[in-house]
């Protein structure tokens, strides 16, 4: 396996755990969208301490993926 798999298997097992600690904070946060439900993406929330870092290391997160893919494809074999 490359590189990039191996990170970006990791990356995404740590988002599902953030995403399922998330998951009992409301109806538009954590794994949600996975369950359908309608996600209201510019809503005031009123989150604060620890479920406002996981929504903001989840935030990270995807772009660190969208990063590693990127620069994945860009790189010549």
């Amino acid at each position: 396996m490359d590189w990039a798999v191996i990170t970006l298997i990791t990356i995404a097992s740590i988002a599902t755990i953030i995403g399922l600690l998330l998951s009992p904070t409301g109806s538009t946060s954590g794994l949600s969208a996975m369950a359908g439900q309608d996600l209201e993406l510019f809503k005031k929330t009123k989150d604060r301490g620890f479920f406002k870092i996981l929504q903001m290391v989840m935030f990270f997160i995807v772009f660190v993926i969208a990063i590693i893919c990127i620069v994945y494809k860009a790189i010549p074999k």
